[in-house]
């Protein structure tokens, strides 16, 4: 039969794991996450609602995220893969990844200048007891209880026009 030629069949071998099973950047844990899944570097993106090549630089490790455009990261992966918080500055960037809010709409929902936050959190200046307590009320909150702090405008100096 003319029409039945003889392919030759070639046998793929199984890829060895191209990820750490103990992933320590964001981009080991972005590779290991979608290789489980059995995705392309472009299906992620898509689940994670972001252009290609941002996830791409993000599991190279050439960029990361904004603590404040993080959960798309945490959504995807199931969890953040951010080391524990340890200094009062990481303990802020954490509740602002959880949150998914920036540095300005933290300051504006404490009451505070940004500039103030951010001497306060780098050492600059020292913390009055009653702004400590506010911080550390913040910080201790639960997620649920942030609804107004994402509605502030995301930069300062930025208002909201109305008609």
């Amino acid at each position: 039969m003319p029409f039945c030629r003889q392919t030759p069949l070639t046998l793929k071998a199984l890829r060895v794991t191209d990820y750490s099973e103990n992933p320590q950047t964001l981009g080991e844990h972005l590779k290991k996450r979608r290789r489980e899944l059995g995705l392309l570097q472009r299906e992620a993106a898509e689940r994670m609602g972001i252009d290609t090549w941002t996830y791409l630089n993000w599991e190279k490790d050439r960029t990361r995220p904004v603590a404040s455009r993080f959960w798309p990261v945490a959504a995807f992966l199931g969890y953040d893969p951010s080391p524990a918080a340890s200094t009062l500055a990481e303990r802020v960037e954490a509740k602002r990844r959880e949150l998914g809010v920036t540095f300005s709409q933290v300051a504006r929902h404490l009451g505070w200048d940004t500039g103030t936050l951010t001497r306060y959190l780098n050492g600059t200046w020292r913390m009055p007891p009653a702004r400590a307590a506010s911080l550390d009320a913040f910080l201790a909150s639960p997620k649920g209880v942030f609804e107004t702090i994402t509605r502030l405008p995301r930069r300062p100096g930025r208002r909201i026009r109305r008609s």
